[in-house]
Formats: C-alpha cells, structure tokens, sequence
C-alpha cells in the first residue's frame, strides 16, 4: 500500500538540497585545510551530509511523485509509453550516480540534479517525445519508484491493466530480465505483430540477456541477436544498469545497439539518458518525434534576481580599486585645502603634511583595468553567470555553494585582517554590504522549489 506525505516531500527535498550544498562545500575545502586531521573531519562530514541529502532528495520525489488510478483510465487523447519489466529489476533501475564510489574519486562528489536520475528517470526523459511513460507498480511498494508513472493493481487485475496501455501505447520498452509475468507479456507484444513499436532493453549482465534469449528468443519471428563479444571501449563507456537496446523492422529483423557514452568519466550522470535516442535514432525518425523534447518551463524570477547579484559579488573587485582611489584623491584634496587655509598661506604643515600621504592613482588604476586578467576574469564571470540563467546544473549547484561559503571566508577575512589593514577599511565595508546583499540572497533564491522544478525540467 502506498503511504505518501505530500507535506514531508517537500521538506525532505528541501533539507537534502541544504545537505548536498553544505556536504559539497566541506568536500571542496578539505584540501585547504590546515592539518590533516581538518582535513579528513571535513571529508567525513561532507560524505556523511552528500549522502543523508542524496537520501532525502530521493525519499522527498518519492512523496511526490503523482501515482495514477489505473493504466484503464488514462485520458484517451494522450500519448504514452509502457514500461514493461521485472519487478526483480527495479533496484537496479533505481540506481543514481550520486552514489558511485568513483564519484568520490574523480569529482569530489558535487552532485547536481543530473547525478540525482534515476536510470528509469532517464529512460523516461529520453523517451518523453513518444508520450508519458507507465508502468505497473510492485504491490509490495510503500513508495513509487522514481522513473515511469506507476499504477498499483490486484493479481486479478493486472493483466487487464496492462492490456489496456499495450493497445494504446505510442512505444513499448521491454526489459530483458527473468519472470514468469514476462512470458505472458511477451506474448501479448509478439501477438500484436507491431514491431516497430516495440524496443527491449538489454539490462544487467550478459547472463540476464542469455537466460532471456535462451527462453524466450522463440517467440521473436526472426529471433534474437547474439550478446556481442565485450571491447574495451564498451567496457569504459558502457551505461550504468542498461547495456544495449534491441530495435525491428517491419518484418521483425532484429537490429542491436549498444547504449555508449562518448569520453569515459563525462556525461556520466546522464549517460543512459543521451545514448538512448542515438541508439534509437531510426526508431525516433521512424514515429516521426524529435530526440528531444524542448522545455517548457517558464523561468523562475528567483534565477532572473539571482544571476544579476551573484555578476555584482564577483565584479566587485574590478570596481573597488577605483572606488579607493577617488576617496584617497577626496581626502588628499581636503587635507590640502585644510593645510592652505582660507588665506592661501601653508601653515605650520611642511613638507610632511598629511595630504602627501595620499598620491593619485589614476594611472594605476588604468593599468589594472585594462590587463588581460581583468578581461578574462569578465569573461569567466559572464560565462558562469549565462550557465545559470540557463539552467545549467553544475553553475547553480557551486552559486549555491558559493553563496553559503564564500561570505564566510571572506567575513573571516576581514575581521582578522582588518588592524593591519586599517588603510582598506572603505573596502572591507563595501564588501561586507555586498556579501550581505548579494551571495546568501542568491544562494537562498537558487534553493527555492520552483528553481529545482525549472532545472529538472531542463535535464
């Protein structure tokens, strides 16, 4: 029986998103840490607080995510895709890669939105063109699975759910797992003889795939292909839990593709997600949908507000050494005017007086702005901040921590800093006011519920 909290999803999401940022902070400053016990204590509470957030990130969706009626009583003008496979394989196609030990390894675990897809999410988005992806549930479930919509029927009714969508379906995915329902369920597509609406996928192992071939390969008119011999290359780029997927043509000659990323180590959090639709590229142009459906999500105006504060924070420091100099060349002309004195006469100031403390820096000034450090830091400011107007997973997951942990730095910096540099307090109070203003404001706005729904509509 389903027991859902609307209420305790969005807080557990909301917490886990607090978590992943504080957790990814702790990990990205270990290295900087003055001793190495600093440093592995930073290490073990940012593990431990990447994986209580990946958890409650997790468990929130599940709340939250809607749980139909019945395959019987979808609206009839909708498209949709039917997700069949072994409830045996649903841990697997739970897997997210957030969680990879090798995420520990090569990326200091920052995870974003993208690491936390689940396989059967990506599925789901890689086929979103062909419609809505259903499936039934477990009857053992307490919570959905993340990935395909799921409908939760009785012994006696399953069959009769699944006929239903099967009649009805756009597209149909077929997991090559074990199960005495898969025997029926294979039946039923063979039956139909449709086979350019039908695409199995190849999961787990090449053992699964064999006992599946082994049994079942006989329904298939023109059979099943053979499970290629391994190369190195599908070895290094093979997806996570899905390995290859199987397409027909009209009379049911099999075509096998394997599911590849491009580089080892990158696009891996949405690996299954991309391979999908070129596998399947014959099959998308075949139905006549795009590889990709364009987002429709409108912008939220916490992104609109947050992208200019967080551009200012880190101009600033192009805009401050100006600022400094027309104060000094403010107070140097006061102490000269003071020093002159209404009649025009020097007083006892020599040639000591205080307003020779103070020289014009214009000429320096000008030097600063104009070198190419200050350009390519321009640059990269404008690159990161267009990232995160446009949704860009790993921009806004290190705003955010930047928001939480750089104006603490820097707060840190200035009080202990701050006697020696008595000269520079006009500047550590314009970066006080900035830091209030800007990072935490845009930290807290990239942390709303409407942002997170905007970035996952764009994955």
């Amino acid at each position: 029986m389903i027991e859902q909290s609307p209420l305790l999803g969005r807080r557990l999401s909301a917490l886990g998103w607090v978590a992943l940022t504080l957790g990814s902070g702790c990990l990205g400053i270990r290295f900087g840490s003055a001793t190495a016990w600093q440093g592995w204590g930073l290490l073990a509470a940012g593990a431990v607080l990447v994986v209580a957030g990946v958890w409650g990130v997790l468990r929130g969706r599940q709340h939250l995510t809607p749980v139909l009626a019945g395959l019987q009583g979808l609206p009839a003008d909708e498209r949709v895709v039917l997700f069949l496979r072994a409830f045996s394989d649903d841990t697997g196609f739970s897997r997210v890669a957030a969680l990879r030990w090798f995420r520990l390894l090569f990326t200091s675990l920052l995870p974003t939105p993208a690491h936390l897809r689940t396989e059967e999410d990506q599925i789901g988005r890689a086929v979103a063109p062909f419609g809505r992806m259903v499936a039934l549930g477990r009857p053992s479930d307490r919570l959905p699975r993340l990935g395909a919509e799921r409908s939760y029927a009785s012994d006696e009714t399953w069959r009769a759910e699944v006929l239903a969508a099967l009649d009805r379906a756009a597209l149909v995915l077929l997991v090559t797992g074990a199960g005495q329902g898969l025997v029926w369920e294979v039946d039923q597509v063979v039956g139909r003889d449709d086979p350019t609406r039908l695409v199995l996928l190849v999961s787990r192992d090449r053992n699964q795939y064999g006992r599946f071939r082994q049994s079942l390969g006989d329904r298939f008119p023109k059979g099943l292909p053979d499970y290629p011999p391994a190369r190195m290359r599908h070895r290094l780029l093979r997806g996570r839990y899905v390995r290859a997927a199987i397409w027909f043509d009209g009379d049911w000659t099999p075509h096998w593709e394997m599911l590849d990323g491009r580089f080892p180590l990158i696009g891996l959090a949405r690996r299954t997600q991309r391979a999908l639709p070129r596998a399947l590229r014959t099959v998308y142009r075949r139905a006549g949908v795009p590889r990709r459906v364009t987002p429709t999500t409108p912008r939220p105006w916490a992104v609109k507000l947050g992208v200019p504060l967080i551009t200012a924070f880190w101009l600033t420091p192009l805009a401050l050494p100006v600022l400094t100099v027309l104060l000094f060349d403010a107070l140097n002309a006061a102490l000269r005017e003071a020093s002159i004195g209404p009649s025009g006469a020097h007083g006892d100031a020599g040639p000591d007086a205080p307003g020779e403390v103070f020289t014009s820096g214009y000429d320096d000034v000008l030097e600063l702005a104009t070198a190419w450090p200050m350009w390519l830091w321009v640059a990269l400011v404008a690159v990161c901040g267009y990232r995160v107007w446009r949704g860009g997973p790993y921009a806004i997951m290190m705003a955010r921590i930047q928001g939480v942990f750089v104006p603490v730095f820097l707060l840190a910096f200035v009080l202990t800093k701050l006697p020696s540099y008595a000269r520079w307090v006009f500047v550590a109070l314009s970066l006080l006011v900035l830091i209030v203003l800007c990072m935490p404001v845009a930290a807290m706005l990239l942390l709303r519920r409407d942002v997170r729904d905007w970035i996952d509509s764009r994955l």
